[in-house]
């Protein structure tokens, strides 16, 4: 199909465009003929990556629960499911480490090769003599480890997003 017939079908998508340019403010601009359904979930998605917001799906016994990424400290694998902790909590979460990676917004960082934290939530980080770093949260006796590959990737996010 050429790229005419595929105007005239609608067909021709939305192109992407990245301008990278060290000297200007970041800013996300969407240019689009009209509002659809489509740029309004893109538009959705980007606020939630922008500002931490949205729900996961979760399971506690027979219930399927939506949590807040807010409320959310960490996830970790136990065995072959992986588990979303809270605070208080913890719940089986239906999605792999990988796919979380991709869904989650800036905040969350893989912390190991088996768990995802959000570092948003971390009160302290101690590092160990091996190399390994423990993370501790507020209002939360819980800790995950940090292994020394992904701890420079750890505490760069958290400089990132809580130094603006």
């Amino acid at each position: 199909m050429s790229a005419a017939e595929q105007k005239k079908k609608g067909g021709a998508g939305m192109k992407l465009r990245i301008e990278i340019d060290p000297e200007c403010e970041e800013e996300i601009v969407i240019k689009s003929r009209e509002v659809s359904d489509k740029l309004r979930r893109i538009q959705a998605a980007v606020d939630r990556e922008l500002n931490g917001q949205g729900e996961i799906a979760v399971r506690k016994d027979d219930v399927e629960l939506y949590v807040s990424y807010r409320e959310l400290l960490f996830f970790e694998t136990d065995g072959s499911r992986v588990v979303a902790h809270t605070a208080d909590d913890c719940f089986v979460c239906p999605l792999r480490l990988n796919e979380l990676a991709v869904l989650l917004p800036h905040n969350f960082a893989r912390a190991s090769k088996g768990s995802i934290v959000n570092t948003a939530k971390i009160r302290s980080l101690s590092r160990g003599p091996t190399g390994v770093s423990a993370a501790s949260f507020a209002n939360s006796d819980k800790i995950i480890y940090i292994s020394r590959m992904y701890y420079k990737i750890v505490r760069e996010i958290i400089e990132e997003t809580r130094l603006k």
